[in-house]
């Protein structure tokens, strides 16, 4: 019983730990290449630990990594939208279809995301490991459509 309240308590120590992580940026501090890569390990990391008896303190953090993914993806958009018509033509095919795809890959995210209320004990590691995979695939598009709209608007 003692081991389990440790390791409980462990874990929802790592949660709280992402998730002061998560939201220490504010709004006028910019989010860099790093501080990605860091975050997204570090979820990984995290949901890593959690076991199916963990449930919810797994979802709430997928939830909170989500919500901060769906906010760099909206700040990208405003910024392309603010850019949009000084685009050639290709630029703005090009970004199109990298935001459609950006949008495909969170819809997929989401799917996983369900996975942590509804899938069994044992499809558990792989709900986790789909979630994790696809939320560092999002994370790298994000970054590579990002640094391919600065590059053509420059």
């Amino acid at each position: 019983m003692q081991k389990n309240t440790f390791i409980l308590a462990l874990i929802t120590a790592i949660s709280l730990g992402f998730s002061q992580l998560v939201y220490a940026q504010t709004a006028n501090e910019p989010v860099t290449s790093q501080d990605v890569k860091k975050e997204t390990q570090e979820l990984i990391n995290t949901l890593g630990q959690f076991t199916a008896a963990q449930r919810d303190e797994a979802k709430q953090t997928a939830e909170q990594a989500m919500k901060k993914l769906d906010s760099r993806i909206e700040s990208l958009e405003k910024r392309i939208d603010t850019n949009w018509d000084s685009m050639t033509q290709a630029t703005q095919s090009k970004t199109q279809a990298s935001l459609n795809a950006l949008r495909q890959q969170r819809n997929e995210l989401a799917e996983w995301y369900k996975g942590f209320m509804n899938s069994s004990s044992s499809a558990w590691d792989d709900v986790k490991k789909g979630f994790s995979d696809t939320y560092q695939s999002i994370n790298d598009a994000l970054e590579k459509t990002k640094s391919e709209h600065e590059a053509d608007s420059k």
